[in-house]
């Protein structure tokens, strides 16, 4: 594979692969049941742990950077994906609250597969060209996960209340 990877390194490589793949099957399967929930949990076990062997790689710069933060936002958003799940009682819209943070989640670890692909695939002599790729890398994954997430979101679970209905409360409009 490469011959500089480190124990960490290889670590996250591996780690991060199984999370885009089975997040992209987490998008294309029913999002109910048991199959579900153990991908779920494959997922934000194996993100967990790829998040942190990321704090532990320097290679790029030497020193805390972009990187770094991304996986501390990562963590923080699966954290906040799975808080709902564990609360009983559930709060009113935990399906659309924890869909938001996992699929943001997942659009951080695509983000960054098309940041490590293009500066591997392009000619890159500088740190201020890969950080320019991981720029647009970011932007346009971003746009199109944006599209994406408001596309396939849940419904809200709040009861509507016909308009008709709400005006005969006896509550001045």
């Amino acid at each position: 594979m490469i011959a500089h990877l480190t124990p960490a390194g290889a670590i996250h490589a591996v780690l991060a692969l199984l999370c885009l793949a089975a997040g992209f099957i987490q998008f294309l399967r029913p999002k109910r049941g048991a199959g579900h929930r153990a991908r779920g949990y494959f997922y934000v076990y194996a993100m967990l742990v790829s998040d942190a062997a990321t704090l532990l790689l320097y290679r790029f710069t030497g020193h805390f950077n972009a990187f770094h933060v991304a996986a501390i936002v990562n963590f923080t958003l699966i954290v906040l994906a799975i808080v709902p799940l564990l609360r009983t009682p559930r709060p009113q819209n935990w399906r659309r609250t924890h869909y938001n943070f996992i699929a943001w989640s997942y659009a951080s670890p695509v983000s960054a597969g098309i940041t490590n692909i293009a500066t591997r695939l392009l000619p890159v002599t500088t740190r201020e060209q890969a950080a320019l790729i991981a720029l647009a890398a970011s932007l346009v994954t971003m746009m199109i996960a944006y599209i994406l997430i408001r596309k396939h979101r849940p419904l809200s679970e709040a009861p509507i209340v016909p308009t008709a209905l709400a005006g005969q409360s006896g509550a001045p409009s």
